[in-house]
């Protein structure tokens, strides 16, 4: 698995919990939906550190909260 893969995985998970559609999170937020699109299709295959924290903001927390998750835990993550 790639980080763009598992930030996708993040991401959803995030967006399910709290009940939002990525359209309306990405426009609230000001984030390309192309640049998510493009991760989830692995054409990304690792998000910026800018994209991330843009998501992580837009979700009311800081980057450490966002990677608090066991999916970045995995050991078959491959940091690419």
């Amino acid at each position: 698995m790639t980080t763009g893969q598992a930030f996708a995985i993040r991401l959803r998970k995030l967006l399910d919990e709290r009940g939002v559609s990525l359209h309306k999170f990405l426009k609230d937020n000001c984030i390309a939906r192309s640049t998510i699109v493009n991760i989830e299709r692995g054409n990304t295959k690792s998000p910026t550190l800018a994209i991330i924290y843009q998501v992580a903001t837009g979700f009311g927390m800081d980057i450490l909260e966002f990677f608090d998750d066991p999916i970045f835990k995995s050991k078959e993550i491959e940091f690419l």
